[in-house]
């Protein structure tokens, strides 16, 4: 019974980390809205290997030497410049002339690796992974390492899972959608991502200055 329990609570937790609308969820939409399902799903998948790094750091013990200063320094210059960067870009092209559906292969061609950036260099991400998650992988790892292997493998699972229905309800929904409403859709992702960026950025000149 506990193994089925910590099964289905890994599952769910892994979900509803990947449930809230945030960077890796509106790249997905975005790509998935104009190139189809492996663009959106690579995205989650770039974002799930960024998951399955930290949680390896998590696992052999690496996690308090990657909280020193210079550390968390570069994780929110680089993470709040990819996102910035993503921002303005994704804005752009809802003002070109260029037909989102239209833009095709060259959008789906580093979406693997966009995932993996905006999942390993955001700030938000590795605050859950080494704060919350660690200190319960840590508390399950005192009762049993099994136990903790198979909570980390359920996460994963769940986020898998959530990804794989984005991916699938962005592909299937966008024959549906007309050219001026994927053009808002979008702006919003890109002016959320422009948004997002800031705090990070602002953290940043913080630790610099």
């Amino acid at each position: 019974m506990e193994i089925l329990w910590t099964i289905l609570h890994f599952i769910v937790l892994g979900i509803s980390l990947a449930a809230p609308v945030g960077p890796i969820n509106l790249e997905m939409i975005k790509r998935g809205i104009a190139s189809g399902f492996f663009a959106s799903w690579l995205v989650g998948l770039g974002g799930m290997s960024a998951d399955i790094l930290f949680l390896l750091v998590i696992l052999i013990g690496m996690a308090p030497y990657l909280q020193i200063a210079w550390v968390e320094l570069c994780m929110y210059g680089i993470g709040g410049t990819l996102l910035l960067y993503l921002g303005i870009t994704t804005t752009y092209r809802s003002f070109s002339k260029i037909r989102i559906l239209e833009i095709g292969q060259p959008i789906s061609r580093n979406s693997f690796f966009v995932g993996f950036g905006i999942a390993a260099f955001n700030p938000i991400n590795f605050v859950f992974w080494f704060g919350v998650f660690g200190s319960s992988i840590q508390s399950l790892s005192e009762s049993s390492w099994f136990i903790a292997i198979v909570g980390c493998v359920s996460l994963l699972l769940g986020i898998f899972l959530w990804n794989l229905n984005i991916a699938f309800t962005v592909h299937f929904a966008r024959a549906f959608i007309k050219e001026r409403i994927l053009k808002t859709v979008n702006l919003g992702a890109g002016l959320f991502l422009i948004a997002s960026a800031f705090p990070f950025l602002n953290k940043f000149l913080n630790l610099v200055f």
